[in-house]
């Protein structure tokens, strides 16, 4: 079963998004539902946030407890 979900974005991202769709011969529904499935799949398993520490460590000069700056950062991010 399929929804219908509006979203509100900036003109410029539309229109690439479009274009970048019709070029990949898909539909822009099915590019967001692929990225908001691979967002879910990889918090499921922990990676998402790993992944942007591991990104940025390079820039970070304290060590870091992962699972506490996770929970912060959920914290934060849902208004816990």
């Amino acid at each position: 079963m399929t929804v219908k979900l509006n979203l509100t974005i900036n003109e410029s991202v539309a229109r690439r998004i479009k274009l970048y769709a019709n070029r990949k011969q898909t539909s822009v529904s099915k590019i967001v539902e692929k990225q908001l499935e691979d967002i879910l799949n990889s918090e499921k398993k922990g990676d998402s946030f790993r992944k942007f520490i591991d990104k940025y460590a390079g820039s970070i000069k304290k060590k870091i407890n992962y699972d506490e700056a996770k929970d912060e950062y959920l914290k934060k991010k849902y208004g816990l």
